[in-house]
């Protein structure tokens, strides 16, 4: 019997010669419970930005989001969509001619450095969109199969297609416009399917640097990565990079550790302060993972 209850049974009255027989069991201790194990939890790191999403790319399972389904300007981050949308219109190795309206842009847009009337490659001026940021580059994409308001009918129908409830572009490059918008929810499922449907764009992507050679249409460029953790947050390899005043720092990235890829995308990160939050994000996604933490010296 357990040994913090009475026995309801009657005493037993001794005899004066008790019967051979084996000795008595003692009684067994009462059971002890025992706490069940609990997993520690993993905190969520304080990111500054308006918008954060963080996908397990290898499932497609979102990890986490903080405020990632509101509409904001998405700033270049638009340009994944004006990357698909040639790609499925044009193909890598199309030649087209640089147009007139390149002129246009603003004066502080970022630029691959075309002139018009040179005729590049489809390929080429998607390094020119993924690198530099090119807003000349997205421009001459979206003129050079058809009429630049059917270009970017295509986009927004691409975007209906992904099934985004949150996303509208009036124009190719991202430059802030009122009715311009996506979010990160959306942006992050745009590059899921940017990952599995487009090798071309993701090793594009991953480029650091590139020098396009001149040709007898036009001239060499020398483009450079902007996104910076290609150079500082290993297993880094992708995928996008957008500011303007409006947007603020807008981010998408892709990164492997361990034989896990993870996507972090941030809209609205205070001016310069994206690259140093990214890591932050991507080494939480690892470690709800069960990653090993960044290599030493990381």
């Amino acid at each position: 019997m357990p040994v913090d209850q009475g026995d309801p049974r009657p005493r037993r009255i001794p005899q004066a010669t008790p019967s051979p027989g084996p000795s008595p069991t003692p009684p067994l201790p009462a059971a002890v419970a025992r706490p069940r194990p609990t997993l520690r939890p993993i905190p969520a790191p304080a990111i500054d930005a308006q918008e954060v999403a963080l996908v397990n790319l290898d499932t497609g399972r979102f990890l986490w989001q903080s405020n990632g389904r509101a509409a904001r300007a998405p700033a270049s981050l638009t340009k994944i969509f004006t990357a698909m949308v040639a790609v499925d219109l044009m193909g890598m190795n199309t030649l087209v001619t640089v147009p007139d309206a390149i002129r246009q842009l603003p004066a502080d847009s970022t630029f691959m450095g075309l002139t018009p009337g040179e005729r590049v490659t489809v390929r080429e001026l998607l390094y020119g969109v993924f690198l530099n940021s090119g807003n000349d580059a997205a421009e001459t994409l979206a003129s050079a199969a058809t009429s630049r308001a059917t270009f970017i009918a295509d986009m927004n129908a691409k975007a209906g297609r992904l099934g985004l409830r949150t996303t509208h572009f009036l124009n190719p490059t991202g430059l802030d416009a009122s009715g311009h918008y996506s979010s990160a929810d959306d942006l992050a499922t745009a590059t899921i399917f940017l990952e599995s449907h487009y090798p071309g764009l993701v090793a594009i992507a991953a480029t650091p640097a590139i020098t396009v050679a001149a040709t007898a249409t036009h001239k060499a460029y020398t483009l450079v990565n902007l996104d910076k953790l290609l150079r500082t947050y290993p297993g880094t390899y992708g995928l996008k990079t957008g500011w303007t005043e409006q947007a603020l720092g807008c981010l998408i990235t892709t990164s492997s550790r361990g034989g896990h890829r993870l996507l972090g995308v941030m809209l609205g990160a205070p001016n310069g302060t994206a690259y140093a939050q990214m890591p932050k994000l991507l080494d939480y996604g690892f470690e709800l993972l069960g990653v090993l933490p960044r290599p030493p010296g990381a």
